[in-house]
Formats: C-alpha cells, sequence, structure tokens
C-alpha cells in the first residue's frame, strides 16, 4: 500500500496543532488552595496563595481559582503584577481571614496595585480590609459576590491618591459589622466607580469600644468623580460613644464637598444615628431613594451648599426637621413623606450667604399610622 506523504504531513500538523491549543487552554487556568505545594496547573496541583503574583505575571493565564478553604493572613497581599485582563474567583466556601480588630493595628486583605484584574466569590472575615487602592495607577478593576464580616472598612480608596484610578466596579458586596465604613471612597483622581446590587450593615450588634466615631456606610471624600450608587441597602450606621464627644455620628452615605457627579438611585438606608443621606456634592442626582431613618436618627437628608433635586424619592421621617437644608436649594419631585405634620420637615439653614430652601412638586403626605394620604399637596419651605 502506498502512502501519501503529504496527507500524513498534514495529519501530523494538525496533531501539533491541537496539542498546542489543548495545552495552551489547559494553562489558561491554574489553581490556588489553602495549603497548596503543586505549580497550579491542575485542580490536583494547587499552588500556594504566596504565588499568586506569579500567576499574575504570566500572561497566557486568565483565570486564577481559589479553592474551597480558610486562607489564613498576617499581613496584607499585594496584588500586583501583570497589566492583562485575568479573574481571580472563589471556588465553593473561600474565605480569607486574619486575627484583625480595630485596636489590634493588624494588617490583612488584598492591596490592589494592578489594572484588568477582577474578583469573585471571596469571603473576608477579621481582616483589616477585603480591597484596598493605595496611590498606584489602576483602572479595570472589577469586584463581585464578595462578603466580609468584621473588617474596617471592606473597600478602601487611601487619601492619598494621585495617580489614575479609574472604572471600578463593585457588585453583590455583602458587608457587615465594619468598624469604619463599609465602602470608603477617597483621594483626589478616582474616578468611574460603580456600586450595584450590595448590601451594606453596620450592625448595632458591633461592639461600641472598637466602632470608628464617624462610622458610614459609604463615605466619598477627597476630588473623586463619577461615582454611581444603585440598587443599595445600607442600614444600622452609629458611631462610637467611648471618646467620641457628646454629639454622636454615623451617617447612612456621607459625600463632601469636593466630590462631583454623584448619582444615588434606588437606595435604602436606615437607622442612621445622625442623618441617612449627608450629601454636599456638586452635580448630584437623586432618584428612587428611600429614606426610612430610625428611633434614634436626627434627619433624613442633609443636603449642604448646593442645589438637589430628589425623584421619586420617599422618606419617613421619625422626628421634626427631618429634611435640613444648609446653604442650599432642594426640589423633591413626585416624593412622598410618611410624616405626622408637614411644617415640622423642613429644617432651614443659612450657609455663605444663602438661605436653605425646599420646594416640593407633586409630594404626598401619608399618615404614618396607617400610610393612607393625608395631603396630596405639600407647601414650599422657604
Amino acid at each position: 500500500m502506498k502512502i501519501n506523504k503529504d496527507f500524513v504531513m498534514k495529519n501530523f500538523v494538525f496533531i501539533l496543532v491541537f496539542l498546542g491549543v489543548a495545552n495552551l487552554s489547559y494553562a489558561n487556568t491554574v489553581y490556588v488552595s489553602s495549603d497548596g505545594t503543586g505549580d497550579g496547573y491542575d485542580i490536583e496541583r494547587p499552588a500556594n496563595l504566596s504565588y499568586l503574583n506569579g500567576f499574575l505575571a504570566d500572561a497566557s493565564i486568565a483565570n486564577i481559582i481559589l479553592k474551597s478553604g480558610i486562607y489564613y493572613q498576617n499581613n496584607y497581599l499585594l496584588v500586583s503584577q501583570g497589566a492583562h485582563p485575568v479573574k481571580i474567583s472563589g471556588l465553593g466556601n473561600v474565605i480569607i481571614t486574619s486575627d484583625y480588630n480595630s485596636g489590634n493595628g493588624g494588617s490583612s486583605g488584598f492591596i490592589v496595585a494592578r489594572s484588568n484584574v477582577s474578583f469573585d466569590n471571596i469571603k473576608f472575615i477579621n481582616t483589616q480590609y477585603c480591597f484596598r487602592f493605595k496611590n498606584n495607577a489602576v483602572s479595570n478593576v472589577n469586584i463581585d459576590r464578595i462578603y466580609a464580616h468584621n473588617t474596617m472598612s471592606c473597600v478602601d480608596f487611601d487619601s492619598g491618591i494621585s495617580e489614575v484610578v479609574s472604572n471600578i466596579t463593585i457588585n453583590e458586596l455583602t458587608t457587615l459589622a465594619y468598624h469604619k465604613s463599609g465602602i470608603r471612597i477617597n483621594g483626589n483622581t478616582p474616578k468611574n466607580i460603580s456600586i450595584t446590587n450590595s448590601k451594606i450593615d453596620g450592625l448595632n450588634s458591633n461592639i461600641d469600644s472598637i466602632k470608628d466615631c464617624h462610622i458610614t456606610g459609604i463615605s466619598v471624600s477627597g476630588k473623586t468623580r463619577d461615582i454611581n450608587i444603585e440598587n443599595v441597602s445600607i442600614s444600622n450606621n452609629v458611631g462610637g460613644s467611648v471618646d467620641c464627644g457628646s454629639y454622636q455620628q454615623g451617617d447612612g452615605i456621607v459625600v463632601n464637598s469636593d466630590v462631583a457627579g454623584v448619582t444615588i438611585k434606588n437606595v435604602l438606608v436606615s437607622n442612621s444615628r445622625d442623618a441617612d443621606l449627608d450629601i454636599k456634592s456638586q452635580s448630584t442626582f437623586l432618584e428612587e431613594v428611600t429614606s426610612l431613618s430610625g428611633d434614634i436618627n436626627r434627619h433624613n437628608l442633609k443636603l449642604w451648599y448646593n442645589d438637589f433635586s430628589c425623584k421619586n424619592c420617599y422618606v419617613k421621617a421619625n422626628k421634626p426637621n427631618a429634611i435640613q437644608a444648609i446653604g442650599s436649594r432642594v426640589e423633591f419631585v413626585d416624593s412622598v413623606f410618611e410624616v405626622s405634620d408637614v411644617s415640622k420637615l423642613c429644617d432651614l439653614r443659612e450657609k455663605n450667604g444663602i438661605q436653605g430652601s425646599i420646594g416640593f412638586v407633586g409630594g404626598m403626605q401619608l399618615n404614618i399610622e396607617n400610610l393612607s394620604m393625608v395631603n396630596g399637596f405639600i407647601p414650599d419651605c422657604t
């Protein structure tokens, strides 16, 4: 029988290409475990977490899988090598933990110092942070399906950031019993940060003596730009009382005056010690905000210095002066107020030569006992 050499050669080349592609696909994913001692290139030979940056530096690796287990930290893990897109995800119940509490100065969590990286399905228990952004140029970071309990701030942007930090998405975050903030955004340059579909709960059961005086669900400061907060619930932000002065703090969302371009939409805030929302930022868009206050809160909304519009909002006012306009012009459009006396709804303050004012367009007052409509017209506060 005559053998066709061209046919054999073509099939030989095809087999080599197939094996090469198969090997490349195989090498595309590596595995890590809490007690790993292998090379990571097979699920049965997982590497140690300490080798994470070695994998990140390899441009052929697109997926780093953390196998189920408890990963103990005694220091931060710096995520810094490489620049190609890579996803770090948990398989099953992945717990990053340390012996952190706010009094021991412990260091734990991930420092994000490279771009094009995603984190998915990881729990952080008793770590100082989940993710911390320091003064490194970072963009295109996705943080998804993260659970945290007993952190200082689960996601934290340092105040000294001057490098470009942009396009950060935080989605399906559950963070409970934090000592300072659920999410704290600061620095001169961070921009385009999105927080969606998340639950942020300070938990009153947290030990008062280790709480920060100014505990906050979401805190936005510095000169940050273009922040989107949507489909988020925030609750139980009651600041510490030990050595914290006579005015006990605690806010659901705080946005300070140098911040610009903030959207807060479909957000529910409740049980804040001072205010559910304390907003000073420029170009702030509020829509479908529900403020339920609580037995000990002072204000539902404190709005400072700028013009604000709140569309389709719901305010349950447990105390007089629920809406405080400080040198700001505020308008509520098609909003509902659960309040016993609309004449006591507003607290107007003068600041920087501007007297605060609050207008109501299409507003409705509900009876606080049976939620039936009492008044289809709410007079402006001027």
